[in-house]
């Protein structure tokens, strides 16, 4: 099994671009396979949406927690690592115009040499949404139609596109991604809907740290989509957010996830201060990788 990391918490409340970079670095050292960053525009102060991950779906996270852009990120830390796969965790597709999303995923890729993992998501928080003009109600279809005109600028020739939210005569997108025909859509979420938008236009699925009888019922349900579909199941990268103390303290929960057919864990760095991540990375390693 592969192991990553998502450290979005962990390098602080007033992290610089360095505290990204070294934890970036110490990862790739250590033999990780990826490094993830999540995605918000802004934070509302007050949230009443449902967090998907909490027992009581409070948002827990500290409201000024900083999430600098992430392809202004990843492409920097491109530029200091050689083989560490960087990736989002996830980009929340429907509150941007699709267009200027694919021309940064394209130049993330072109900054990474080929090492970027297009997370994506339809979002969980309306407030921010509220807050950005944009309609939650809509999420679903607009992220289907979004990542449909990213995949029609894709490509060599000029692209048309006639849709719901979007319509265009013969343009181009340049450069186009490194990684034919562009970087790996890797979708989160366990719904149904996630489900089907994961058979239907995904490259892999990251599912968030649900028990392990959800995971193995939601596994059955995606074979079966992606069989109505046509598609090969083995094809689809699977890779799973986890909580490091958890994985400790419950060391068969690996190997029945690689059972399960889990071939990445990302663990979750927490600890809000980068001289602790950097530890508590080498402490995984030897735990988990070694």
């Amino acid at each position: 099994m592969k192991f990553g990391i998502h450290y979005s918490l962990g390098v602080g409340m007033n992290p610089t671009m360095d505290d990204y970079v070294r934890v970036a670095v110490k990862a790739e050292e250590l033999g990780y396979h990826s490094a993830w960053l999540g995605d918000h525009v802004v934070i509302p102060e007050k949230i009443e949406s449902t967090y998907p991950y909490t027992p009581d779906g409070s948002a827990s996270f500290p409201r000024r927690l900083p999430f600098p852009d992430t392809f202004v990120v990843l492409a920097a830390l491109g530029a200091h690592t050689k083989t560490i796969k960087l990736g989002t965790s996830v980009i929340v597709v429907p509150y941007r115009n699709p267009l200027p999303v694919a021309k940064a995923v394209a130049t993330v890729d072109m900054a990474t040499n080929g090492r970027y993992l297009f997370g994506v998501g339809v979002g969980w928080l309306a407030e921010e949404f509220e807050a950005l003009g944009e309609k939650f109600s809509e999420r679903g279809s607009r992220t289907r139609e979004y990542l449909q005109v990213m995949k029609a600028v894709w490509q060599e020739e000029a692209a048309s596109f006639e849709g719901k939210y979007f319509s265009f005569p013969d343009l181009y997108a340049l450069p186009l991604p490194v990684q034919k025909p562009h970087p790996p859509i890797i979708f989160g979420g366990e719904s149904m809907p996630a489900l089907k938008r994961v058979a239907d236009l995904g490259d892999g699925w990251q599912p968030g740290p649900v028990p392990l009888e959800t995971l193995r019922e939601r596994m059955g349900q995606l074979r079966e989509l992606m069989a109505e579909r046509g598609r090969d199941f083995s094809q689809l990268s699977i890779s799973m957010l986890g909580d490091v103390k958890d994985l400790q303290e419950n060391p068969d929960t690996l190997a029945a996830l690689r059972e399960l057919g889990v071939q990445e864990m990302v663990l979750f760095m927490t600890a809000l201060d980068t001289d602790k991540t950097l530890a508590q990375l080498e402490e995984a390693a030897n735990t988990f990788m070694s």
